[in-house]
């Protein structure tokens, strides 16, 4: 929809949905063939074993007895692997509302705001066999890995401007002779503000075996995922320094636990899907503004000096992250650094004939 606003404003509100099938999926994860269930995890410590300690298992006479009983127990045991290159077994679904306010330059002042609030969901992130950092808790169950996408910000907003001061010669301010100084300047900027992105928590320090998918923790009932809304006062993670440096806690470590294991073989696969749902990493604000002018250099028309500033991160802004989502890593798990920061400044000139 579309409506006129007054100062030659137009104000523009879409919905945007994209239901994609049969999309080319990762390499690996639901191409794979040889893969075990994870039902099977619950054989336990056993499954690392040498079939040669459990000859029961053995799937043929010439096995190698040195291998393990989880490679045994593969559907294709010969084999260490057998995907498919390029499958086309994934699916998504995109929903937005888009909301724009375009101004064209008029009487000075020139404007683009846009607006989206939108929720993206899919099996896998990455397009195509190069997605190689797809994971899967069953090889045998797509549905454990239906989340949010990675590149799923749920609101973003951009305001790109234009104003042209209304000093110089023809304007509501013409200061005649200084107007060559003063007159004609150039005011422009970009401003953007995004969510933060989704989060995984992830467990190491496990033995899986051979054949089975990756493992996450489990999520705890009755536990808030997180302690705070993400901290802004965070410090720099200096490894280089030899005083302790603690990050600002983020997520809360009691909302998570281990799987049951058995001699660090996981047991069973844990509750926690591929990115929390409803848990972002830290927001992001940007803006860069400029200003500009062209000084004539002879009575001919056409001939100018130009000459500008541009300045990036004026407000010098600070870079979050989360330093690890490894429920393990009891030290630091959750924890919000700074990085990144600075202002830039950057003059530029140029002769336009």
């Amino acid at each position: 929809m579309q409506y006129l606003l007054p100062r030659e404003t137009v104000l523009e509100v879409a919905f945007i949905g994209n239901k994609g099938t049969r999309l080319w999926g990762a390499k690996g994860v639901f191409s794979e063939y040889d893969g075990l269930p994870a039902s099977m995890l619950s054989m336990g410590a056993i499954l690392n074993d040498s079939v040669s300690m459990h000859p029961q298992f053995k799937p043929y006479t010439s096995f190698p007895d040195d291998l393990s009983v989880a490679q045994a127990l593969r559907p294709y045991p010969q084999y260490y692997g057998v995907e498919e290159q390029f499958p086309y077994n994934t699916n998504s679904n995109y929903n937005s509302l888009q909301v724009t306010a375009t101004r064209r330059l008029t009487k000075g002042l020139g404007f683009l705001a846009a607006y989206t609030w939108s929720k993206a969901i899919g099996y896998v992130d990455a397009n195509g066999p190069g997605a190689y950092y797809a994971t899967v808790k069953d090889y045998y169950n797509r549905r454990l890995e239906r989340s949010v996408t990675e590149f799923n910000y749920p609101q973003d907003f951009k305001l790109t401007w234009v104003y042209e001061t209304p000093v110089g010669k023809g304007r509501s301010f013409d200061l005649h002779w200084a107007n060559w100084v003063l007159g004609g300047w150039q005011l422009a900027a970009i401003h953007h503000y995004v969510s933060g992105g989704p989060v995984a928590v992830g467990e190491s320090d496990l033995l899986t075996p051979t054949g089975f998918g990756s493992i996450r923790p489990d999520i705890l009932s009755g536990q808030k995922l997180t302690l705070s809304g993400a901290p802004t006062k965070v410090n720099v993670n200096d490894e280089a320094s030899s005083a302790q440096n603690y990050g600002a806690p983020y997520l809360n470590l009691a909302a998570f636990s281990t799987v049951p294991q058995d001699s660090s073989v996981p047991l069973r696969v844990g509750t926690a899907p591929r990115f929390l749902p409803y848990v972002r990493g830290p927001h992001s604000m940007s803006e860069t503004f400029r200003m500009s002018k062209k000084f004539p250099l002879s009575k001919r028309e056409g001939t100018f000096f130009g000459l500008g500033m541009t300045m990036t991160n004026p407000f010098n802004r600070i870079g979050r992250y989360i330093l690890t989502t490894d429920v393990t890593d009891r030290e630091h798990f959750g924890e919000i650094y700074a990085g990144g920061g600075g202002r830039t400044i950057q003059l530029d000139g140029r002769i336009e004939f």
